[in-house]
Parts: C-alpha cells; structure tokens; sequence
C-alpha cells in the first residue's frame, strides 16, 4: 500500500468534517464557502501584496539600507529557488493524501494560517533596520509566505475544481468565487487601503506602525475566516473519485507512475493550453508587481494625497469590476466560458489602446481603463476553467484526476518558478531606471518603465487568452465525457454492492425532499393556524391551492406571450 498522508489525523475526525451534508451545492455553501470565507481571506493576502513593495521601496528601502540595488531581487530569487522544492513536496503530498477531509481543504487552512501569522512578520521585525539579524529575519518570514504558506492557500484552486462534477455549475462557482472575492478585495483593499488609506496616512507614516496595524489586523480576519472557508465547502468528485480508486487499485491513493502522469499531461492539448494560460496570469500578476497601479497614478497621472487621484482613478476606472461580480457569474450559467473569456480579451486590448493614446491624460486613462476592466474582470475570474476542462479530459482518458499530482505540481511549480522573480524584476527596473523614493515626479524612464509594466501585462495577458480560446474547443465533448465518468462511477458502485445515484439524480431527489419538508411544515402551520382561530382547515387549504393555480396559470400565460 502506498504512503498515505493524513489518514488517521485530526482531519479524519468527525469535528474536522465540511458541515456541507448535500450533494448539490446549496446557497449557504456559495455565500459562506465560496464567497464570504475566501473574500476575506483572499483581502488580506492582496493587501498584503499591495503594500509589501511599498513598504520594502518606499519605508524600509531595503535595496538603499543594506547597500545594494539587488537585494530585494536576490531574496526574491532565493524564496523563489525555495518555493521550488516545497512547491514538488506539496504536489508529492496531495497526489498521495487519502482523508475524509479531503485531499485539498486541509492543506488550504493550513496554508492559510502559515501565510497569514508570517504574513505580518514580513513587516514587522524586532531587530533595527540594515542589521545581519534583520536581513536574515525578512529572509526567514519571506520563505515562510512565498514559498510554504501561500502554495498551500493555493490549492484553493484545485478545491473549486472537484466540488461538482456538473460543468456549468463549477464554472459558476469559480467565477463567483473569484469575481466575489477580488470584489471584496477591491472596496476593501484597492479602494479602502490603496486608494484612501495609503496616501492619507501609510505613505506619510515612515515609523512603520501603521503598517503593522495595517497588516495585522487583516491577518486577524483572514484567520478568523479561514474556518468558515473550510467547513463550508466540500470535495464532491474527491470522494467519488477515491471510491473508484479503491475499487480499481485496492487504495485511494493515485499510484499512476510519475513518467505517465508527465506523459498524459505534455501529450493533452487542453493541458498545454491552459499552461499557456496559467504563463500569462503569472507574467501578468508578476510583473505589474504590487504597486504598479499605484506608480502609474502617481507619476505617469500625477497623482497624490490632494487630488485623491488614487480614489478618483479606482473609483472610476473600476467600476466594471463591481458590475461584472454581478453580470459575469450569471452568464457563466448559459454561456460557455470559453466565449465569454473570447469577448473579453478583445475589449480589454480595445482599452488599452484607448489609453495609450494619452496615458499622460487622466481623463484619457479613466476611459481606457473603465473599457479595459470590463473586459480584464471575466479573464481573470475565469481562466482556471481552463485548467478544470483539461483536468477532465485526462480523467476521462487515463482514469485520475491530475490535479494535486506530482507531474502537474512539478510542471506548474518550475512554470512559476521562472515567471515569479519578474516580481523584483519590476521593482529592480525601477531601481536601474533612476527611481526616487517619494519624489513627486519620476525620470523618464521609470515612467516608461512604469507604462510597459502596467498596460504590457494586460495587454500580453489579453493576447495569450485570445489565442487560447480559438483552439480550446473541448466544450461540445463535455456531455460525452461527463457520461463516461458517471458510467465509472456507477461501475465502482455496482462493484460495492451499492446502488448508484448520478449528481444529477441526487440532486433532484434533494430538491424533492427539501419541498415535501416545506409542503409538510406549512400545512402544520396551517392546522395550527387554524385550530387556534377556529378556522375550516379544508376551506383555508382549498383557498391556498386556488391562489397557486392562479399564479401558475398567470406564469404560463406569461411564458406562453414571450414564446409568440
């Protein structure tokens, strides 16, 4: 038997189990599992990566404090080289975890507390400024962060993938999930810290402690929400899946060899598009860097604490993103993914273009950027159905799930392993360019600089989504190969000895039972009612049934006028 991790831990317990009971996912489950938990954890985490350059260039000016213009890029390399080997051990323990908890949701709370305490110890730090001591600490809780925590926070992703085997249904969640927690972040985070707290009071406060507060308090919260993420969701295909394992192989675990993971994943089209994919979202989150924004509305549109053009531009500019957490996630219930994302990038390259015309214009600047997030808000909350598209193909064809292998760990580990240092790259650039701290405006290179960084990450982002989905045509082959698994599945069960009920029959059967509880406690109500007030219990239930058929034959008259 293969090592199995986690079996027999305290996530095999019964106070360690989801509180999630149904096979369908009920609203309780999107609003407490997929938005409100993740909204607020994933707000400190972009808090934390929109201050922590700041802080690190502006406050602590750690390449000018410890005498060299790389030290920033240095660290950065070496928690990247560090991320690298835990980055293959995470993979190597999900592919091998077998625990009623899941294979994911444990490490994701895990991970979420690991980021969240080094997190704050990212900034502050006991020993004085440009000390060994000091430079070895930053080193230390960096790693901890960078290369432990947030690699198993983010398996949150492979989490949102196994919840439902009903495609629509998980493309709805992913963009709920993401479209809802990067609103969160966004009124939160961008507005509310970026956009008002951060000129008003942060950039003015070179002591640090409103920093710490900052940070601290964010982590609080991110901790405190971390559980309600954890026991409100639930690994649905995860548990199917390890049922069909143990019948096929004798355990749960996945013991396909690593040279055929690796084979079936490089050899699947699907597979090598989402790379492709997932190699944009990097070059686009690494190189803006966590205050690219906040440069290009400082000195490119010459905004500061007076003119509030930070609020001003987030306010404005952003609005799409408020409109899209609504809009998006309802299209993702009737439209294929894969033609939103389609759209979208071409109007985010149309806003771009629109603010390159002048980018030295606010005015300019607000309408590109008002048409560019309309279309940048569907591709960034919706790229990872790539990813859980190419995931069931290969289920479909090899028989596993690869999500949380070691062939798809090790593959996206060295991808990101390449891409992320193109964080300090952008902070170096600045750096080589001439970037002076607190000055009011900046040379002119570093405004080209801050530009290419800015508007070139959407603008490469866009294009690599554009080309992914004119070749990403798995979505009329996905009735075929949700077929296929549910007739695995209902194999591994007949094997069992057990009667096999599909998502789709177990969820209507819940929806059955949900209405006769309904139906079963308003007539209690009624008998009650009655009984108190000394009413005819037939006369009011005839009365009730005559307003139901009324409105059901208002409903058909509606449907039927629509239809002609």
């Amino acid at each position: 038997m293969a090592k199995e991790y986690l079996k027999d831990s305290m996530f095999d317990r019964p106070a360690w189990q989801t509180h999630v009971k149904t096979g369908r996912i009920t609203t309780k489950e999107r609003v407490l599992g997929h938005m409100i938990g993740p909204g607020l954890v994933y707000f400190f985490y972009s808090t934390l990566m929109s201050l922590r350059e700041l802080f690190y260039m502006d406050i602590l000016r750690i390449n000018e404090v410890f005498g060299n213009p790389y030290t920033y890029l240095i660290m950065t390399t070496v928690t990247t080289i560090i991320g690298m080997l835990t980055g293959i051990g995470i993979a190597h323990i999900t592919e091998k975890t077998v625990c009623r908890a899941g294979r994911f949701r444990p490490y994701v709370l895990l991970g979420t507390w690991i980021m969240s305490i080094s997190g704050f110890f990212v900034f502050w730090s006991p020993f004085a400024s440009g000390s060994i001591p000091h430079l070895i600490w930053l080193y230390v809780f960096n790693i901890c962060f960078t290369a432990i925590g947030a690699p198993l926070w983010n398996l949150r992703s492979s989490v949102v993938s196994v919840i439902s085997r009903n495609v629509l249904e998980r493309n709805n969640i992913t963009t709920i999930r993401s479209s809802v927690t990067v609103m969160i972040a966004g009124v939160l985070g961008a507005i509310g810290i970026v956009g008002f707290l951060y000129p008003n009071v942060l950039q003015k406060d070179l002591t640090g402690k409103s920093w710490f507060i900052t940070i601290g308090g964010s982590a609080l919260v991110a901790l405190a929400f971390s559980f309600v993420e954890y026991f409100w969701t639930r690994e649905r295909v995860t548990e199917d899946n390890q049922k069909v394992l143990t019948d096929e192989n004798g355990d749960a675990a996945i013991l396909v060899p690593f040279t055929q993971q690796f084979k079936n994943a490089v050899t699947n089209k699907y597979f090598l598009l989402s790379v492709l994919v997932f190699i944009g979202v990097t070059f686009y989150d690494s190189l803006q860097g966590g205050n690219a924004r906040v440069n290009m509305i400082s000195y490119i549109l010459g905004g500061n604490a007076e003119n509030n053009f930070q609020f001003t531009y987030l306010l404005a500019a952003m609005q799409p993103m408020a409109i899209g957490a609504v809009l998006v996630p309802i299209l993702a219930k009737k439209i294929s993914a894969r033609k939103i994302m389609l759209v979208s990038s071409v109007i985010t390259l149309i806003g771009i273009g629109i603010a390159m015309i002048n980018p030295y214009s606010f005015v300019v600047a607000v309408a590109g950027g008002f048409v560019f997030a309309c279309g940048i808000f569907a591709i960034t909350n919706m790229y990872a159905v790539f990813q859980q598209q190419a995931y069931d193909d290969i289920e479909y064809k090899h028989g596993y799930r690869p999500e949380g292998t070691l062939a798809t760990g090790i593959i996206f580990t060295l991808i990101g392993a390449v891409m992320t240092p193109l964080n300090a790259v952008y902070e170096t650039g600045l750096t080589l360019n001439g970037y002076v701290a607190g000055a009011v405006q900046q040379p002119q290179g570093v405004n080209n600089w801050i530009l290419f960084a800015y508007y070139g990450s959407y603008a490469v982002l866009a294009v690599i989504i554009l080309i992914v989905c004119i070749f990403f045509d798995i979505d009329k082959r996905m009735p075929e190969i949700h077929a296929a698994l549910r007739d695995r599945a209902r194999k591994a069960a007949e094997d069992r000895g057990e009667v096999y009920v599909s998502p789709e029959e177990q969820d209507r059967l819940e929806k059955e039972a949900a209405a006769r509880e309904i139906e079963e406690a308003r007539i209690a109500d009624l008998k009650a009612r009655c009984e108190k007030k000394g009413l005819s219990f037939e006369e009011e239930e005839a009365k009730y049934q005559a307003k139901l058929a009324a409105q059901k034959a208002k409903a058909e008259a509606r449907a039927t006028k629509r239809r002609k």
